[in-house]
């Protein structure tokens, strides 16, 4: 049977699994995404952070095709590097709630270490009036 101090030291230790998992999936960082448009022409990058980083117009000559084409040749490079990005963040599986599961853990520890100390107390108390004391 373990002793308290045995269950304390597993709990800990699952505890400090979970921060070190918490802690590399926030280390973890999305790379930058890059979209074309107008035949390569045009030129986004999206940041690590989702955000639009750059604009390019690898030839400058696609500025006299218009306003309009413009306007839509950008917004078709702006969509497909955040669909790209939206791909590239959306996982096969769902992540499991790293904070709940931490939360539980430490509720768990907490509860048990109770118990055990109250087991412990009573296991005293009968061992000490099975040895004649009051």
């Amino acid at each position: 049977m373990f002793g308290e101090d045995a269950i304390a030291q597993q709990l800990a230790d699952a505890r400090t699994a979970l921060d070190t998992v918490k802690q590399q999936q926030q280390d973890h960082q999305v790379p930058s995404v890059t979209a074309e448009a107008a035949d390569g022409r045009i030129k986004v990058v999206l940041g690590s952070d989702g955000r639009l980083e750059r604009l390019e117009f690898v030839e400058v000559r696609v500025l006299k095709e218009g306003t309009e084409f413009l306007e839509e040749e950008i917004r078709r490079a702006v969509n497909t590097a955040l669909d790209a990005r939206a791909e590239s963040l959306a996982p096969d599986a769902a992540a499991p709630d790293l904070e709940a599961l931490g939360e539980a853990v430490t509720k768990i520890q907490d509860q048990g270490l109770r118990q055990m100390q109250e087991m412990s107390a009573q296991i005293s108390s009968v061992m000490k009036k099975l040895q004649g004391g009051s």
